[in-house]
């Protein structure tokens, strides 16, 4: 659902920011930081629990919206 979203991923030596897409990130565990070269490795448990999280909500808020002129 947010595979095509893009966020920034800075560099922890130089501040660098990164612009990496959620399917890109998925699928590649490091990268060189465009700073200064130095590889970035990514935290993809925490990124890919944070994701599932964020799609759980918006698929709870699309179901409400949804509901929304319904009677009950």
């Amino acid at each position: 659902m947010l595979d095509k979203a893009e966020i920034g991923i800075p560099c922890p030596k130089c501040s660098h920011t990164t612009k990496k897409t959620i399917a890109w990130i998925k699928a590649n565990d490091e990268f060189p930081c465009g700073g200064c070269a130095s590889t970035i490795i990514l935290d993809k448990e925490g990124l890919l629990a944070g994701l599932k999280e964020a799609e759980q909500s918006i698929a709870k808020f699309r179901k409400s919206i949804g509901r929304l002129g319904k009677r009950r």
